[in-house]
Formats: C-alpha cells, structure tokens, sequence
C-alpha cells in the first residue's frame, strides 16, 4: 500500500496536477483558448522535434530486443485500428479525430510518466526495453500518425505535394535527422545536446498545460463516450493484448515482460492532444481519455507493478 501511496504522490499526481493548473489558470482567466494553442505550436514546433531528436541520437539500439519490441508494436497496431475504427464506424468521429483517437488507444506518456515509475520500481535496467518502446512509438506510430494526418489534410491535392509536406514537418524531419546521426555514429556537440535536451523536457509540460486549457472549456462532468471507449482499450485491452502476445510467442526475462507491460497499462500519452490542436481536429474526446486514463492508470499500475 504504500509503494502505491508513493507512487501516486510522485510521478502519478504531480503529472496529473499540471493539467489541473491549465483548468484553474484559464477558469480564473489567465489563459485563454488562443494562448493554448500559441504554447502547442511551440511544442509542435520546437519542444517536440528536440525531444525526439536528442531521445533518438542517443538511444542504444543495439540493446533493444527486436522480438520484444515487434510484438509490442503489434500490440499498438491491434489497438491503434480498433480504436480508429470504433471511432469511425461506431461514435462517426470524422477521419483526422478517429485516427487520434486510434493513436490515443496505444500510445502512452512513457518518457515522462510510467519510465519514472519503472525505474522506481526495477532499476535502471528497466530504461532499455522502455527505451526501446520509445524508439518504436516516435518513429512508426507517431510519424506514422503525422503521415497520416498529413494525407488526411490534404485531400484533393496531388500526391507529390503531399510528400512535399513532409519536408517541412519538425517532427518528422526530427525523427530521421536522430535515425541518421544515430547510425551513422556521427558526434554531437555538447552545446547541441544541452539545447535539445533544454527545449525538449519542455514538451510534456508545455503540452499538458495547454491540454488544461482547453479542458477548461469542456463539460468534464458529462461522461464522453469516445473518450470512455479510448480509455478501455488502452488501460485494460492493450495490456491484456501485449501480455498475451508475449507469453504465447516469445521467451524474454520477467523484468523486461514486466517493465514493458507497465507502459502497455499507462495511460494515454499527450501527444495525440499535441497533433490534434496542430491540424485543426476537434480535441474533446482526445483530451478527456488522457484525464479518464490518467487516473484509471493508478489502479492499473498499482495491480501490474
């Protein structure tokens, strides 16, 4: 009982709290819609792309279990389509929202919410195959998202232009610039990694702030089924998936099944909210499943852990 009690007080609520303050800061009117999505566009525009560029550049890829992260990956893609498509077909959620609501039901706030609490409960060795989940998660299903999403607003227009517009996007040029500085071994000035590793821990923050902002705004008392549905898939079906997964078909250490599955039952990570915001999709339902899971994934962790 009191790992949980300590677990809640520190990563789990301090976490949650940020949001809290964006919801009081704008009731009292202090920020404003406006100002929420003037902090998103610095975090879609520079807190975001350095994050990921300083996580990738330095991540050990050569530690990472590719057996371990495949089948997780496919735990992601399971859940990704059926959320996607129950957002679709059942709550008829236009395309850019469904696809959001998809990423929401796999992807998770791994960097700065369950690795915390995985270090304090397994140890350092616990950062790898997390780490390797963070690899999986910024390259194909977060870019993968923002492909996407980018095909997603540009209907009508010719496909050459939209692949032209992935040249301009921060993030994914962020995500490949890491991939190549990170195979290709090529060194990092000190004073890059400080001002990449400066900027991005301003990402889940900034995000979060800004997320209150806008829930501000938002009957958080009426209960969001979109939101509800999201919240089920990535609390309870992504780990029971991912625990499956791993049991059935491959042999990995407890620890690694064990760390891994804690981020499976972490609750929905901010980014989708991040990308809903940057291409103009309605961001209730999104914002309402990280609140909903947020505070379902206590009782999730608490039982994995």
């Amino acid at each position: 009982m009191q790992t949980i009690l300590e677990s809640f007080l520190n990563p789990i609520f301090p976490v949650f709290a940020l949001m809290l303050v964006g919801i009081i800061f704008a009731r009292w009117g202090l920020f404003d819609t406006a100002a929420a999505y003037a902090i998103n566009r610095f975090v879609f525009f520079v807190a975001v792309p350095t994050l990921l560029f300083s996580l990738l550049s330095a991540a050990d890829l050569a530690a990472m279990d590719g057996r371990l992260l495949f089948f997780y990956f496919l735990s992601e893609l399971l859940l990704f389509v059926a959320g996607a498509l129950s957002a679709r077909l059942f709550f008829k959620c236009p395309m850019g929202e469904a696809i959001l609501l998809g990423m929401a039901s796999c992807f998770v706030n791994h960097v700065f919410f369950v690795l915390p609490i995985a270090e304090m409960l397994y140890g350092k060795q616990a950062v790898i195959p997390i780490t390797g989940v963070i690899v999986v998660d910024t390259t194909v299903i977060f870019g993968g998202t923002i492909i996407g999403l980018e095909f997603a607003s540009h209907r009508g227009e010719s496909f050459f232009r939209v692949i032209r517009s992935f040249a301009f996007n921060p993030v994914l040029v962020a995500i490949v610039a890491g991939l190549l500085v990170n195979i290709s071994g090529v060194p990092i000035h000190d004073g890059i990694k400080t001002f990449t590793g400066f900027a991005g821990a301003a990402a889940a923050p900034a995000a979060l702030f800004s997320l209150g902002i806008i829930l501000s705004e938002t009957n958080i008392k009426a209960i969001d089924r979109p939101a509800l549905i999201t919240t089920g898939f990535k609390i309870l079906l992504h780990p029971l998936v991912a625990w499956l997964l791993f049991t059935g078909f491959i042999d990995i250490s407890p620890l690694q099944r064990d760390s891994t599955l804690l981020v499976a039952a972490g609750p929905c990570g901010a980014m989708p909210f991040v990308l809903a915001m940057q291409y103009n999709v309605r961001a209730d339902s999104i914002g309402l499943a990280i609140i909903y899971s947020t505070v379902a994934s206590l009782l999730t962790l608490s039982v994995i852990a």
